[in-house]
């Protein structure tokens, strides 16, 4: 009895001693993704040869990368977002105020944005007869070999032209919540909240404007004087397909302007075309992602001169970017302590990227 007595007692003490130092075990800690600038043609590369677990890009560097057959879609951007804004067409404030005719040029540049997203969005039907032609100048553009991948580059991509101030308040909001604004140059811009500052960076008028003129003669609306305008855009980003469309169809041309590259175009991401563009007053007009405009209208801007003060004119593009994986990757939570690629601070893909995180409780670094 006493033998059985002992053995109860061993036992008990052993499961209540298991209680205790299940209790303390050390909590499951995140361990953060770790977000790495580069370029898309690294992205691609560095996925290729295993360096990077994924990355996060506009088409068509997602689509590439996916029919090489080294990785794969893991997160659309529509999936983090529906309907996001992305690419807009933005002019520079100084050019704008020196210029005399500035509104007459912009109601024209937002025209042809018109007439070029309505091309696209016909021409990408594969039994429309300008479907091959929107592929072969889709891949000149994106400087995409593979007929395939540009085909795949346009499927996620909703090409647009009207503004969206709602979206741009979202998204003000968002920078806000991760933190990006500079919070001395933010109180120096004078905007009470997010919908302030989102009514005073975009207008529909000149889409208005082109909406009402498109089916008019052009020789009866176009400029009386041609104009040159320094353009600026992001490197092979499919979304800003609807510019290479107007320029290479002359739709910029028949309404009197000379389209001119900007010194520095195509810039790497948008917030160098915000700092060494419009900054530096090198562009007149470009396109590039809203959360860049947002940012860097505040962040870079001196406030003594106004120096990054920007207007948007014309949305370019919905969605478009792509979380792109390593084929053995199942989730988000599977890049914890991995390497993604990324365009850069403040830009959309930053943001979205952020936003994905945010949702699935992982934290990320740098």
């Amino acid at each position: 009895m006493k033998n059985l007595m002992k053995i109860l007692f061993v036992v008990i003490m052993a499961i209540f001693i298991a209680g205790c130092l299940e209790g303390k075990k050390t909590p499951e800690v995140s361990v953060p993704i770790n977000l790495v600038k580069m370029s898309g043609q690294e992205m691609i590369q560095r996925l290729g040869t295993g360096e990077i677990a994924g990355f996060i890009m506009w088409e068509p560097y997602p689509a590439i990368a996916v029919t090489k057959g080294d990785g794969k879609y893991l997160v659309l951007s529509g999936k983090i977002w529906k309907d996001h804004p992305c690419c807009v067409v933005a002019y520079d404030d100084d050019w704008y105020k020196k210029t005399n005719n500035s509104d007459e040029i912009l109601k024209r540049m937002a025209l042809s944005q018109l007439k070029s997203v309505e091309y696209i969005n016909n021409a990408k039907q594969s039994d429309s007869p300008d479907h091959d032609q929107l592929i072969n100048y889709t891949m000149q553009f994106g400087q995409i070999t593979d007929p395939v991948a540009a085909n795949l580059s346009l499927a996620d991509v909703e090409f647009v032209y009207n503004t969206n101030v709602a979206g741009t308040t979202t998204f003000i909001q968002r920078i806000q919540d991760f933190g990006i604004f500079d919070p001395n140059k933010w109180n120096l811009s004078g905007y009470k909240n997010a919908s302030e500052y989102a009514n005073s960076l975009v207008t529909n008028n000149y889409v208005d404007w082109a909406v009402n003129n498109k089916d008019e003669n052009v020789s009866k609306i176009a400029l009386k004087e041609p104009v040159n305008i320094r353009y600026a855009y992001l490197v092979n980003d499919i979304h800003e397909l609807p510019f290479y469309i107007g320029w290479q169809k002359g739709y910029y041309r028949d309404l009197g302007i000379n389209i001119v590259i900007a010194e520095g175009a195509p810039f790497q991401n948008g917030a160098f075309e915000m700092q060494q563009g419009f900054k530096a007053n090198t562009v007149d007009v470009g396109s590039l992602g809203i959360p860049p405009v947002i940012i860097h209208r505040i962040n870079s801007n001196d406030f003594s001169n106004d120096d990054t003060r920007v207007g948007v004119i014309a949305g370019m593009n919905n969605e478009g970017s792509v979380i792109v994986v390593a084929n053995n990757i199942t989730s988000l939570k599977d890049l914890q302590g991995k390497t993604v690629g990324f365009p850069g601070p403040g830009t959309i893909q930053h943001v979205l990227f952020l936003m994905e995180a945010d949702k699935e409780g992982l934290k990320v670094s740098y």
